[in-house]
């Protein structure tokens, strides 16, 4: 959309939805809206064929919606409604009843190609606010609903919402086979990259969002390859002897900063992938690993144990003599993760009670919230493109899975659950179309 159809957009709803826009503004506090209840009423089709599809995008928006953190999506078994009702006979009187301020109205009809129209309605108010009609494919009518989301939730706070259109890479370990996947932040799209009997770890994707890199114990010796996501070409990055692991892209698209055990200790390097030019980042007797590039290139969070157990510090690339420790709560902290915006730091905390949780360290205040308590293992986090989730490894259902969060922590859903180990999500770092 250009910045002129926004600006229309957005002066429509201020002469049409001043009294919703204001109630949304003043209640907005650290990011959430307190109590604003937003009924999402199931898109309604009459044709059986698109009753599985119709069933897919309701859910996908009421997942949006819930992460965001700006609603409270309410149950629709409370509705009184039927989702057939046509949007000039809508009883308002009913959706205030259960307590919505906002009403999702959907209707999807058939065809080669579906046609899907969405609406928001202020039900205090009884008006129609947004309105968009969509005619696409199947699998690219979710991803519609997505931008209408993204839309809605933009013109009512001011905030972007990229995380609904990027991409999630992992591991695998499913019976002696390790797989590279990606998949759309939601679960679905899933794609194996790149499979082998050998072990693969710690896939991180390059500062254009084209290539993944990751460590290969194909050759018998921790490699560092790249993987081009579209062609599948692997092209070897850095195979000294011993480990070259734990890759993070500098955003200038050219550089890498990785951990390797060339010189026989663990210590941090910046390689630039063109040339192959090697800059040694930090020296100390202790283990350096788990790099994390900031934003704009110019600090790296990593891990070290220099002060007895494992904790965050970071090192500025432009005088490698200049590092700080970050964080002295807790006994055992590892997995750093930049946000985009560069205002936090996530990494995996042990807390007193031995269990592994997701933990926000914000870089201005120096204070650590809790993402994840009490729910089994939780490990590697690593931010949406937004800033606004966390992806994540949990095992709080049996095995290993990926799980979704906001920042803090009173929103995580399960995205996939497959039959193996999935472990050590990575986000795109840019929203992937």
């Amino acid at each position: 959309m250009s910045i002129y159809s926004r600006l229309i957009i957005f002066a429509f709803l201020l002469l049409t939805a001043g009294p919703l826009l204001s109630q949304v503004k003043v209640e907005v506090t650290d990011g959430t809206i307190s109590e604003y209840n937003l009924a999402v009423s199931p898109v309604h089709t009459s044709e059986k064929e698109l009753n599985e599809l119709s069933s897919n995008i309701t859910k996908a928006m009421e997942m949006a919606f819930n992460l965001t953190g700006f609603f409270n999506v309410l149950d629709s078994r409370s509705f009184l409604e039927k989702p057939q009702t046509k949007v000039n006979e809508i009883d308002f009187k009913t959706w205030m009843n259960v307590s919505a301020k906002g009403l999702i109205k959907g209707y999807l009809k058939g065809g080669a190609k579906p046609e899907l129209e969405l609406y928001f309605f202020d039900v205090a108010e009884g008006k129609k606010i947004l309105q968009k009609t969509y005619k696409a494919s199947p699998k690219m009518l979710k991803k519609a609903a997505y931008r209408f989301v993204n839309e809605l939730v933009y013109l009512l706070t001011g905030e972007e919402m990229t995380f609904m259109f990027s991409r999630i890479a992992f591991v695998e370990k499913k019976k002696g086979m390790y797989s590279i996947i990606t998949m759309d932040f939601d679960g679905s799209n899933k794609k194996i990259v790149h499979s082998s009997k050998k072990i693969l770890l710690l896939p991180e994707w390059s500062a254009d969002g084209k290539k993944i890199f990751f460590t290969s114990y194909e050759k018998n010796n921790p490699n560092l390859y790249s993987i081009d996501v579209r062609s599948k070409r692997i092209r070897l990055v850095s195979s000294y002897e011993g480990l070259n692991t734990s890759a993070t892209a500098h955003p200038d698209g050219k550089n890498i900063a990785l951990r390797l055990s060339k010189d026989g200790n663990a210590e941090l390097y910046m390689l630039d992938t063109v040339s192959g030019k090697l800059k040694r980042l930090t020296r100390n007797m202790a283990i350096d690993t788990a790099p994390s590039f900031s934003p704009d290139g110019k600090e790296i969070a990593f891990v070290s144990n220099r002060s007895g157990n494992p904790h965050i510090y970071r090192v500025w690339t432009n005088n490698t003599s200049r590092v700080e420790r970050l964080t002295v709560q807790g006994k055992y902290n590892q997995d750093p993760d930049y946000s985009p915006d560069g205002k936090y730091i996530a990494f995996t905390g042990r807390d007193e009670f031995y269990n592994f949780d997701i933990f926000i360290f914000n870089i201005s205040t120096r204070v650590i919230s809790r993402v994840t308590q009490k729910q089994s293992k939780n490990e590697t986090p690593s931010f949406s493109p937004d800033s606004k989730l966390l992806v994540f490894s949990s095992n709080r259902k049996g095995h290993n899975a990926i799980y979704l969060s906001n920042v803090k922590g009173d929103k995580q859903v399960m995205v996939y659950y497959g039959n193996g180990e999935a472990i050590t999500p990575a986000w795109s770092p840019q929203v992937i179309k």
